[in-house]
């Protein structure tokens, strides 16, 4: 168990801030891209990209599946700095897209 164990060292209102909006970002993105009623608004948007960020990460920690490292790989100079948030990004998209998928037979066509 200790394999899906989070580290949270480092965390601040400045991150939680910017988590905030990269959920927001994603799902807004995921509720385009499926085409479903806003559950919630922007609330809904945030819920949906945090959940998705918890259920896929855990799945890609489980399978050792390291974005943040394959991105990191392609040495992009400066810009390797960025590949955590791009990894939360891009995990909390296809998990908000995955969660708005199973659930838009309940939530209906927008």
């Amino acid at each position: 168990m200790d394999k899906l164990a989070v580290v949270y060292s480092g965390m601040n209102l400045g991150v939680l801030a910017l988590w905030l909006l990269i959920a927001t970002l994603a799902g807004f993105i995921a509720r385009k891209i499926v085409r479903g009623r806003p559950v919630l608004g922007l609330w809904g948007d945030i819920g949906f990209a945090l959940l998705g960020v918890f259920l896929v990460g855990t799945v890609m920690k489980a399978f050792d599946v390291s974005l943040t490292d394959w991105i990191a790989s392609l040495n992009l100079g400066p810009l390797n700095d960025v590949t955590r948030w791009v990894d939360i990004f891009v995990v909390a998209f296809l998990g908000a897209l995955v969660l708005r998928g199973v659930l838009r037979p309940i939530t209906g066509r927008g």
